[in-house]
C-alpha cells in the first residue's frame, strides 16, 4: 500500500503544471477573441510558442511519470505531436490560414479525446467535476471536426472557434490541476 501512495504522491507533486498550461490556454482564447483581425497576422508564432511549451510540459510530465500513469502514453504522444507542430508553424510563419485551420483542428481533436479520457479516468477514480471536464472535451472536439470538415469556413471564424477551444481547453486543464491538488491533499494526509 505504501508503494502505490509514494508512486500518486510522485505523480500529483507537479499538479501545478496543468494550472499553468490552463491559464496559458484561456489567456491565449481571450486575446484571439478580442483581437481577430491581428490574431490573423500572428497566429503561426503565437500557436508554435503555446505548442513549443505545451509540448515540453507534457512531454516531460509524461515521462517523468511514466510509471505511475496507466496512459502515460498518450500524454508522450500528445506532447510529441504538440511540439512537431509548434517547431513547423514557427519554420513556416506565413503558412496559409486553410493550413492553419487543419493543424489547429486536429491539434483540438487530439486535445478533446485527451481531456475525455482524463475525465473517464477522474470518473473511474471517485473524482469530482468529472462531468465537465469530460463535456469541455466533447465540445472541444465538436468545435475541432467543424474546423476540419470546413477549412475554408472556418478560416473567417477561425478567431471564434480557436479562442472558444482554447478558452474550453483552458478550463478544463485548470480543472484537472485542482482536482490533482486535492488528490495531493488527501495523500499527503495518508502518508
Amino acid at each position: 500500500m505504501e508503494n502505490a501512495l509514494s508512486k500518486i504522491s510522485h505523480v500529483i507533486k507537479y499538479w501545478w503544471v496543468g494550472v499553468l498550461l490552463g491559464i496559458l490556454f484561456l489567456l491565449l482564447g481571450i486575446w484571439v477573441l478580442q483581437s481577430p483581425i491581428e490574431s490573423f497576422v500572428t497566429f503561426a508564432i503565437y500557436f508554435a510558442i503555446t505548442y513549443i511549451i505545451s509540448g515540453i510540459g507534457a512531454i516531460a510530465f509524461s515521462i517523468s511519470n511514466r510509471e505511475a500513469l496507466d496512459g502515460w502514453g498518450w500524454q508522450l504522444a500528445g506532447g510529441i505531436l504538440e511540439l512537431v507542430m509548434g517547431i513547423a508553424l514557427l519554420a513556416n510563419p506565413g503558412v496559409s490560414m486553410v493550413v492553419l485551420a487543419f493543424f489547429v483542428g486536429f491539434w483540438l481533436l487530439f486535445r478533446g479525446f485527451a481531456t475525455i479520457s482524463i475525465a473517464v479516468e477522474l470518473k473511474r477514480d471517485g473524482g469530482k467535476n468529472w462531468g465537465w471536464i469530460l463535456f469541455s472535451g466533447i465540445l472541444t472536439m465538436i468545435l475541432a471536426f467543424m474546423v476540419l470538415l470546413n477549412p475554408l469556413y472556418a478560416v473567417s471564424t477561425l478567431s471564434i472557434f480557436i479562442g472558444i477551444s482554447l478558452i474550453m481547453a483552458g478550463v478544463a486543464q485548470i480543472m484537472i490541476g485542482f482536482q490533482v491538488r486535492k488528490v495531493s491533499k488527501k495523500v499527503k494526509e495518508v502518508l
